[in-house]
Formats: structure tokens, sequence, C-alpha cells
């Protein structure tokens, strides 16, 4: 079969879309494709004449004589393909972006579309600010704080792996969603300032977490590739100042509580910027590197590129053409792959853990959660599998090797050993050291007489060992714990119902808060069963516990 007959998506006689324009972009030989006036990509002259060329009533080998004789037609139809998923082509077009807009694989965007309208106000109010000079003292506070933040880091550190108070917990998440709304709003202010509109500004939802954002696409019209990188960057100064401001201030701060708040908001903004900067996935570090290159829709060409690479390799297609004719290309695809999939799984792995105890919701919570993640996730993968099938050099080639992988997967996640451990918390009740879990919690703790258990403090990044034990089971009853053995807070005199299910014997010498974080080491399991117990089993458990209650479940005891 030839690659022609692979591609019959593009029509004989293909035609431009009516909402596509082409503009003369800065450099001289590179023009802009807009699409409703929304820059999309950046083509070479004679693409340009190509697509101009488009009019319906002109052959795919007459287009291919004309502007490519050099390619074959095989190259020349992997062009027009990219052409029609770019939505250029009569019949492809996409839903131009507007209030609510859903980018694969996890981010739904709510926007304003007054966005222009509000950053002409902003622009002109914070012009005086906007001065050539002002780039010294901003990085003078970046350079000296990020040294302050070194020399406390032993302080740090403490801050980051103890329960903190929930003054400060509620200061720092202010403080935090401030900045992040003036970190966009940096993005915006700089775009209008080079002479550019930011079209849309929101919220949105990205990989399960809330944050503000600002579409900088205009930036592409701009004839400076540094302007572009400012821009981009402009977002991460605004943090990277907070994180030095705040160190700088902790190193001079008197009050221990104040420092200690300081140094966890300098921790706080110091790791948006360095996870922002990340360029494997669309955060500003992204955006800069790709318009320091010149290169748009970057993690897309490299993802193509890193498709038909593994597509060769493994069901035999022929090779294409790249999208993205750098060295490069295909491991920063891989990686634009894999490092996005590193972050969903991250955050499903805390949603499941933070949902783990909330009852038949958390768990409906967490199944429905899971259930959009492999619809979001699958398509694209199912779309790769059906390329490599219609690619590929055969049908049984694809299904071998497919099979192959499916078992080579299965097979290793079930001899992958991995420590089975429930974390649970532990409480001070006098002399006895408790081991509980929420009383709404539907999770158990599977003790048997000498199991170890590892106390430690609950701290908002990170838990610091405080001592080790032998839990012992005890009849379940009811228990009053301190709120820090379930959440990285403290609250004096707050305590929370919990359901106390074993005592630990600790060494006498040991000295442990009155509660945190416990950790029972049940030995280990295959990640196969980890993962199929953690995130199938136990909430589909109970779920059906709630809906089907048994009839004689035994009463816990009250104290």
């Amino acid at each position: 079969m030839t690659r022609e007959a692979r591609t019959p998506e593009v029509a004989a006689s293909p035609r431009v879309s009516a909402s596509v324009r082409l503009e003369p972009g800065a450099d001289t030989d590179r023009w802009l494709v807009t699409v409703d006036g929304v820059p999309v990509s950046r083509v070479s002259t004679p693409v340009a004449q190509t697509l101009r060329a488009m009019d319906g009533s002109t052959s795919v080998d007459e287009l291919r004589r004309r502007f490519a004789p050099a390619h074959s037609a095989a190259e020349f139809a992997d062009l027009l393909d990219r052409f029609r998923r770019a939505g250029l082509l009569h019949g492809s077009e996409r839903r131009t972006a507007g209030r609510v807009t859903y980018r694969p694989p996890l981010t739904i965007q709510f926007a304003t579309l007054r966005a222009p309208q509000l950053f002409a106000v902003l622009h002109r109010v914070l012009r005086p600010a906007l001065v050539g000079w002002m780039r010294w003292p901003i990085a003078a506070v970046m350079l000296l704080g990020g040294i302050a933040l070194v020399v406390q880091s032993g302080e740090a550190m403490t801050a980051l792996a103890s329960p903190l108070p929930l003054t400060d917990v509620l200061v720092v998440a202010l403080v935090l969603v401030c900045a992040t709304f003036a970190h966009e709003v940096a993005h915006g202010v700089s775009l209008a300032h080079a002479g550019a509109r930011p079209r849309r500004a929101g919220v949105m939802l990205l990989y399960l977490g809330p944050a503000f954002f600002v579409d900088v696409t205009d930036a592409w019209r701009l004839p400076s590739r540094a302007s572009r990188v400012v821009i981009a960057l402009a977002g991460p100064a605004v943090h990277a100042v907070l994180a030095g401001a705040a160190s700088l201030c902790a190193l001079a701060a008197v009050d221990a509580d104040t420092r200690r708040t300081l140094l966890l908001l300098a921790c706080a903004c110091a790791t948006v910027v360095v996870v922002n900067l990340v360029p494997f996935v669309r955060f500003d570090g992204y955006i800069a590197l790709m318009s320091a290159i010149d290169e748009p829709n970057l993690r897309a060409r490299t993802m193509a590129d890193a498709g038909a690479a593994a597509r060769r390799v493994l069901f035999g297609a022929e090779r294409e053409p790249r999208a993205l004719a750098r060295w490069w290309s295909v491991p920063f695809g891989v990686l634009s792959v894999l490092v996005p999939t590193a972050l969903v799984w991250f955050a499903l792995e805390r949603a499941v853990g933070a949902l783990s105890g909330a009852g038949p919701v958390g768990a409906l919570l967490v199944l429905v959660l899971q259930v959009a993640i492999l619809l979001a996730v699958g398509v694209p993968v199912v779309r790769w599998l059906a390329a490599g099938a219609r690619k590929g050099r055969g049908r049984v080639r694809f299904l071998l090797v497919g099979a192959t992988l499916v078992a080579a997967i299965i097979g290793a996640a079930g001899v992958i050993p991995v420590a089975d451990v429930r974390s649970a918390g532990f409480a001070v009740d006098g002399a006895r050291t408790l081991l509980v879990v929420p009383a709404d919690s539907a999770a158990t703790v599977p003790l048997d007489d000498g199991t170890p258990v590892v106390l430690s403090t609950r701290g908002i990044l990170g838990d610091a060992p405080v001592a080790s034990g032998i839990a012992h089971p005890e009849h379940p009853r009811s228990h009053a714990a301190p709120i820090s053995a379930f959440a990285p807070v403290e609250v004096s005199g707050v305590e929370v119902d919990a359901v106390a299910v074993g005592v630990i014997d600790l060494p006498v010498d040991a000295v442990i808060p009155a509660g945190g974080r416990a950790v029972v080491h049940l030995g280990t399991r295959s990640l196969l069963s980890h993962v199929w117990s953690t995130h199938v089993a136990d909430p589909v458990s109970a779920l059906l516990a709630s809906l089907f209650p048994s009839l004689d479940d035994p009463q816990e005891d009250r104290t």
C-alpha cells in the first residue's frame, strides 16, 4: 500500500480554510500563519506560496510539481497532512479558543475575552515602572536572595518538614495566590509593552491543579526573539523576586515564627520558579525556549518526530520527514511525553492519597478522576497506535509487537517489588502512643503483632523521621487526636475524631511530638498489586460498602 493511499483525509485538490491568513513576519524569509487572527505557525516563503495556491482547483500533484519538485509524493503528502492536522485546510477547521477551552492532555481554561482592554489599562498604570534600569535591582534581589536562602537552608528544611501553625499556612497560601496572579499580569503587561495584545486571560485546571493564565500567542508577531523570551520569563521573575525578598527578610528577622513563615514562602516561590522553567511541559520555560530558537509548536513537532521514530522501530514504518530539522528533536519529543506523564501520575497519586480516607465520596471522586485521565491520555495513544497499524509493515507485526509490549509491561509490573506500606497517624495518649486513622476513613491498616512502624512529622513538602517502633493491634475504638496526626498543620487545642487501631512500643529515650505520620511497613508486594489495590480495589470496595452496607458490622468501642 502506498503512502498516498494511507492519507485519504486530504482532498485531491485541497483548499485553504477561509479563516487562514498569511502575514509578513518580522524575518524577511518567514511568514506568519494566522487562524481567525490568531498566530498558529511561522513558515518559509515556499510553504506560504503553497498555501496560497491551495484554491480547491489545483491538484496535489500540480502543487508538488510547482512548489516542492525535490520532494517525493510521500513527503509532500505528509506536509499536507500536517496542514490538515493544524486546521489550515477546508473541512479540518478547529474551533477558535473561547471562554471555555480544553487543551490535551489535562488542561481546561476558563477565560475572559476582554483581556486586551484589561491589560491596556494595566499597561498605562504600570508603564512608569517598566524602565530599563529596573533590571539591575531585580537581578540583585534574585541573586542576594538566593544566597540568603542557601545560608538558611537548614532552617528552611526544618520548616518544610514540620507541621505549621494554621495562620502560617493561610498567610503563605494567600501570598502565593496573589503572586500567581501577579505572575500572569507580568506576562500580559510585558506583552502589551512590547506592542502585542494578550487575547485571553482567566483561570484553568492544569494537571489537576488550579492556576491563572494569559494567552501570549500574539508575541509571535514581535520581530525580536529577545522580546518574546522576556515576555515568557516575566512571570517566573515575579516569583523569583518574591523568593529573594522573603529570603532576605528572613535573614534579618528576629522573631523565629516570622522567620519560619518567610522561609516557607521563599521555598514555595523558588519551587514555582524551578517547575515553571521545565521546558518539556507548556510552562514558561517551554515558551522561552521556543521563542529563543524561533521554532513555534515545538512540543507538537518533536512529539510527532518521536512518534514517527517509535513507529519505525517498532512497526517497521517508513522513515518520515522531520517536523523539526534538529538533531535533538526525537529525544526532546520523548521527554515531552514522559515529563507530563510523570506530572499527571504525581498529581494522581497525591489526589488518591488525599481522597483515600474520605469515605464513599472520596472513592467515587478517585474513580471518576481516573476514568477522566484514562480518556484524556488514552485518545492520543490510540491515535498513535492507529497510525502504527496504518503505516507499519503489516498487521501481523503490529499485533505481535503490541502483544509483546503489553505482556512485557504487565510482567515487569508483576515482578518489580515495592514497599507495602500504609500511612496512618499517631497520637500520644499519656504514656502510650496510639496508631490512629481518621474516624470517617474507609482505609484499613492490616496489623500483625510486632509490625514495624516509622513515626515522622508531617510537613508541607516533606517529613522528618522522629522514631521507630513496633505496633500491636487493638480493638478499634474512638479517640480524639491532634490535627497534626493527619495534616501538616498545628492548631492549639483543636483535635479531630479518630479511631485507634493499635498501640506503638517505642524506645524509652524516644522524643516525639503530640501527633504526626505513622508509616506501617507490611513488607513488599509487586507494583502491579500496589496499583491495582490503591487505584481500583480499595476505592471500589469503599464505594460498594457504602451502597450495600452489611447488617452485622461490629460496632467499635467508644471511650
